[in-house]
């Protein structure tokens, strides 16, 4: 894989709005992390744009490939970024449910985005008071709410990069629409989440525990 390569594979699944770099800017606005912990992203190294230490955790054979030319990913992000020195990248190519070479709350903020539940396996690399930014694509934001170890702080809202965290009303979000009792066991059957009376596109919680 060519340093040109590896430019057109990330472009061929991160153009356009797909680079989701407003909401890695709306965090970076709100509460900037020294380490962030991307836990099932592939390559989307769009993260390392607005964050400058970002640790990648990916099982797929694409992103094996992509992240061994790391001197050509470093070149990437580096026309990218927008902070002051360089990118420091970190990847490991395993599953995030197994343990990592990584230190127990050592990282500042957890992403997790249509990657599955990330929130459990990797909650133990979260410093407490440290930040886990998550969509429920696949249900893994309605899990973190009902984890005690969790607190919802907020949500980032907002269209195309024109996003921002909302703090307010946060007692009208995860209201099943239908009367149930949301369990663990029912999310991860269902494995796609269920549906809310209001939603939004990612969820801020902060680990108290």
């Amino acid at each position: 894989m060519s340093a040109d390569l590896v430019e057109r594979l990330f472009e061929r699944y991160y153009s356009g709005e797909k680079l989701r770099r407003g909401l890695f800017d709306a965090i970076a606005s709100w509460r900037p992390p020294a380490r962030v912990l991307y836990p099932g992203g592939f390559i989307h190294v769009a993260a390392s744009f607005v964050f400058p230490s970002v640790t990648y955790v990916d099982n797929d054979r694409n992103a094996k490939r992509f992240f061994a030319r790391m001197d050509d990913v470093q070149r990437l992000v580096s026309r990218h970024k927008d902070y002051e020195g360089s990118p420091h990248i970190v990847f490991h190519g395993s599953s995030y449910e197994s343990p990592l070479a990584e230190e127990d709350e050592s990282f500042d903020l957890l992403i997790s985005l249509y990657a599955g539940f990330i929130s459990k396996p990797c909650k133990r690399y979260l410093r407490r008071g440290g930040v886990l930014a998550v969509n429920n694509s696949h249900a893994d934001a309605g899990l973190a709410s009902i984890d005690p170890e969790y607190e919802f702080i907020g949500v980032v809202r907002g269209r195309g990069d024109s996003l921002r965290v909302d703090e307010t009303e946060l007692d009208t979000y995860f209201r099943p629409k239908k009367a149930q009792v949301v369990t663990e066991a029912l999310l991860r059957e269902r494995g796609r989440g269920i549906a809310y009376t209001r939603t939004a596109p990612v969820y801020l919680f902060q680990r108290v525990v």
